[in-house]
């Protein structure tokens, strides 16, 4: 081998294919030409039956509608009774009693639905849905161990993968791996999977090993870097990319006979041995690597296995497979006529097909390449050649950019088209209201129209009813050449029954020969629809004194036949049910305006005061459930809507007053808590902030605070939220820590147990506020008058005069002084503790003359000790000079 392998190379590592469900998109002109409309509940609501919901409201089921048709074979469908629209005194006809019945007994049709008109249902084989290979061959492991199978299965999908990313033939690379790296079992390769003996490090990893190499044509040993892989797939990829990254291999790059690669990349100068090209063939062909390059190749193949009219869709359904594509291509599904003009196109999601997957195991979208769509039938198609195109491609507009198109056989469709006018429910009447036309060419000499009521759920017909063909100028003007199209018009009202709620009810309008409505006919199966609109509102959800008020609507087609109304109150937090309570509906004529097509909205309203409870106050989130039901204690069949949740936990307060007052500490404000419900106790706390610690606490009686009430009205006892009390003060109050209130609402006598807090801002009681109004000298004699006032006097009864030389910085003396009322300070510090008695006045004998010049500085002590010491608090008033006249 030469040095080629010592330049370094960037890695590109290949995009793992991903493919996941996408929304459909139609462009705007295919929708030119109206269709039948899907109905969409925009509501999010619970609509639950006794079978799949319990008691304990574990999961929250929600109720949409389902866009897909449902199918029944008509000619299989049991024949009942013609009804004609005629007997009944509004002109509304009732679904059939037995037909009804017979639904009623059946379950729910859990698999997916399917469809047929016996008439349209076509197979297409794809034109150009071959692709040429390299001729076939097989991989040849006779003879081969265990080992080196499975080091063929490492480096099979790196192999393939670089053909996709650089263009490197797989056998070739294969062929290298085996011969360079002993089939992975030299120790380059074993233990740091470098397959091809590249120098250098790979993301900054390497391995220094001893290397013999030729300088000026002598054979020297040397250490040297080889890169280093966390696997086999890395090397043969980072392989790939040296032979893409080196021009002089560009000659062999997407070459796809193996015997041209192999005397390339010898020719270009990979290695020096005369024999390396016979030596690669001999491998290539010995293990038959050449099977490797055709799962490598070109696959551009797929099978339309359904274009059909399904009532007012066309539903498309198949597959392609293709090798070029990849993760970012979008999917196009193409619609050309006859003459090769483009009728419509639009983007798919991918639908899994394992059969295909199976097929095509090694094609870059194989599984993932089935579709399955529906589109509106329109006058675009009808009496034409349709062929579809499957197209893979980067342009999100569908115009081609790599990948591949694949064009399948044409196929002839017939003209059949309906539209459904309306299909809605009338809230006032509680009839259903239906109204649309069908045209077919087929239904020349079937003179009989009937509108077929068939429940898709469980694939059961609900009346059939026999109707007088409308005159539709409107529709005659779009389908000109169609037969009977300016006759196609139809109407019919048609009682609302349980059997109509929930399920997927499908009109299908029928042309027959046959008065009772079989014999030959053409179809048309209209989109179904499900009666399961389900819309609520909670005007209130609040605490009102000692209730919970409800008030609210809550119409829902599925409550149709159940003549019960609860309302439920649940914890979500924990998922269990608190209590319910059945209420009477009330009449609601906004709701009946804003939702006139919802069974019972005109009579939807409700109203309800539950008494509180702890379980509905204690932080959880509580949620409402409006339940309409057939069984008079709350469960059985029912339908549901689930309110957004609430926690109510809202705990205001206020102190109107914290402060000394005399001998206490007067506390007065207020407090009101969600959660203080069956919380009897109210203690109010003095808590020391700053030590963490409780100083007392004192139980308290609440009073009425009617303006409490009116600004929280939704808070529970805010009208008797009131307190006030005197605690005695103690030193540990005043100690100048952070003293803090708490208001406690506790379910325990002695104020712990279950309770809740209120924690006002902390204060410190620390004041401290002192005056001289006098201070003078005489012969051995200091007189000294002032007040002194501080909170942290409490328990403190000795109050000092000390003098303190301030020039020698010495006590000169300390005397006990009396007490002196101070009205005045009282007056001015009220909040004070002490301030009434802060005064002092008295004479102190000092040797005056030894203290002539000095600064003098008078302090005030308020100590526990009667010595002055212990715990004290001072104020130190300003130096004075002494001068004796």
């Amino acid at each position: 081998m030469t040095n080629h392998k010592q330049s370094k190379v960037k890695i590109v590592l290949p995009v793992l294919f991903t493919f996941g469900a996408s929304l459909l998109f139609f462009q705007a002109d295919a929708q030119a030409d109206s269709s039948q409309p899907t109905n969409t509940n925009a509501q999010v609501v619970a609509a639950t039956d006794a079978n799949t919901q319990n008691n304990n409201y574990q999961s929250l089921n929600v109720s949409t509608t389902q866009e897909n048709t449902v199918s029944a074979q008509a000619t299989t469908q049991s024949a009942v009774a013609a009804n004609t629209n005629t007997n009944v005194s509004d002109g509304a006809v009732e679904l059939n009693t037995s037909a009804v019945q017979a639904a009623a007994n059946k379950p729910v049709v859990s698999t997916t639905p399917s469809y047929s008109t016996n008439q349209y249902n076509v197979s297409a084989e794809p034109v150009n849905g071959s692709a040429s290979g390299n001729g076939s061959a097989s991989l040849n492991t006779a003879g081969l161990t265990a080992s080196q199978k499975a080091f063929l299965d490492s480096i099979h999908d790196g192999a393939i993968s670089t053909w996709k990313q650089y263009g490197v033939l797989p056998s070739l690379t294969a062929a290298q791996a085996i011969i360079e790296s002993g089939w992975g079992q030299s120790s380059l390769a074993f233990q740091y999977h470098n397959l091809f003996g590249i120098k250098g490090s790979y993301n900054g990893h390497s391995v220094t090993l001893p290397t013999r190499e030729v300088y000026g044509g002598h054979s020297v040993i040397i250490n040297d870097a080889f890169r280093a892989y966390d696997n086999n797939s890395q090397s043969v990829q980072d392989h790939g990319y040296f032979l893409v990254a080196n021009s002089r291999y560009h000659n062999l790059l997407w070459k796809t006979n193996y015997r041209d690669v192999t005397y390339l990349i010898r020719a270009d100068g990979y290695a020096t041995d005369p024999s390396y090209t016979t030596t690669l063939n001999s491998v290539i062909e010995r293990y038959g690597l050449t099977a490797w390059d055709q799962e490598a190749f070109d696959v551009n193949t797929g099978h339309i296995d359904d274009l059909s009219i399904r009532g007012n869709q066309l539903h498309i359904s198949g597959w392609h497979a293709a090798n070029s594509y990849n993760s970012n291509m979008h999917h196009f599904i193409i619609l050309l006529d006859g003459n090769g003009h483009e009728l419509y196109r639009t983007e798919v999601a991918g639908v899994y097909r394992q059969d295909v997957q199976n097929a095509y195991s090694n094609a870059d979208i194989s599984g993932w390449g089935g579709f399955d769509i529906s589109i509106p039938y329109t006058s675009n198609f009808a009496g034409k050649d349709i062929q579809v195109v499957s197209r893979y491609t980067y342009n999100t507009n569908g115009e081609i950019n790599g990948g591949k198109d694949l064009f399948f056989t044409p196929v002839s469709l017939n003209a059949s088209a309906g539209f459904l006018d309306n299909m809605s429910l009338d809230a006032k009447t509680g009839n259903i209201n239906i109204s649309g036309w069908h045209v077919a060419d087929a239904s020349l000499g079937k003179n009989y129209h009937y509108i077929i009521v068939y429940d898709g759920s469980k694939k059961v017909e609900l009346g059939r009813y026999l109707v007088n063909s409308l005159t539709r100028n409107d529709v005659a003007n779009v389908y000109p050449g169609v037969y009977n199209a300016a006759d196609s018009g139809f109407s019919l009202s048609l009682k609302f029954d349980s059997a109509l709620a929930g399920d997927q009810i499908q009109l299908i309008s029928r042309y027959t020969d046959d008065p009772a409505g079989n014999g030959n006919f053409t179809d048309y199966w209209f989109a179904p629809k499900t009666f399961n609109d389900n819309a609520a509102f909670l005007d209130n959800f609040a605490i009102a004194g000692n209730s919970l008020h409800v008030k609210g609507w809550h119409a829902a087609d599925q409550s149709v036949g159940k003549k019960y109304h609860y309302v439920v109150v649940y914890d979500a937090t924990k998922k269990q049910e608190i209590t319910r309570q059945q209420v009477s509906n009330s009449s609601r004529s906004d709701v009946e305006r804003a939702y006139p097509n919802i069974y019972g909205s005109g009579n939807s309203g409700f109203v309800v005061d539950i008494p509180l409870t702890a379980a509905m106050t204690n932080g959880d989130q509580i949620q409402l459930i409006s339940r309409y039901t057939d069984d008079p204690a709350g469960n059985g069949n029912f339908t549901d809507y689930w309110f957004a949740p609430k926690t109510f936990n809202d705990n205001a307060a206020f102190l109107d007053d914290f402060a000394i007052a005399g001998n206490s500490l007067h506390v007065k404000g207020w407090h009101a808590a969600d959660q203080s419900v069956g919380k009897k106790y109210h203690y109010v706390i003095v808590y020391d902030a700053t030590k963490k610690q409780e100083i007392t606490r004192r139980q308290v009686s609440n009073s009425s605070r009617s303006d409490v009430k009116q600004a929280y009205p939704n808070i529970y006892g805010s009208g008797n939220s009131g307190f006030a009390v005197d605690i005695p003060l103690t030193a540990a109050m005043t100690n100048g820590d952070q003293i803090q209130l708490i208001s406690r609402y506790t379910d325990d006598p002695a104020g712990n147990g279950n309770y809740t807090d209120y924690w006002f801002a902390p204060k410190a009681f620390n004041a401290n506020n002192a005056y001289l109004d006098n201070v003078t000298f005489a012969n051995n004699r200091v007189h000294v008058a002032g007040w002194h006032a501080t909170d942290q006097s409490v328990a403190k009864p000795y109050h000092f005069v000390i003098l303190y030389d301030a020039t020698t910085g010495r006590e000169v003396k300390r005397q006990l002084v009396d007490t002196v009322a101070r009205p005045d300070v009282a007056k001015a510090y009220s909040d004070t503790y002490n301030a009434g008695g802060s005064g002092f006045s008295g004479d102190i004998t000092v040797n005056t003359a030894a203290l002539q010049g000095h600064q003098l500085q008078v302090i005030s002590r308020y100590s526990d000790s009667q010595s002055g010491e212990g715990h004290y608090i001072d104020y130190w008033f300003k130096p004075v000079n002494v001068t004796i006249k």
